[in-house]
């Protein structure tokens, strides 16, 4: 049995890139970032990548 690892799945979005470089930039800046009402506008993405986001940090 061949073991398959995947960088995708969480909320149909798959790893991006420079996601992690976006999380991190902004919990520098504001620790509860995710948590905010402002983070779709904070981070530049949607509401449903904010917890993609979120999930790959």
């Amino acid at each position: 049995m061949t073991i398959r690892y995947r960088f995708s799945g969480h909320e149909t979005f798959p790893f991006r890139y420079l996601w992690p470089q976006k999380g991190v930039r902004g919990l520098t800046d504001n620790p509860s970032l995710f948590f905010r009402e402002n983070a779709i506008v904070r981070l530049g993405v949607g509401k449903n990548m904010v917890s993609s986001i979120r999930f790959w940090c």
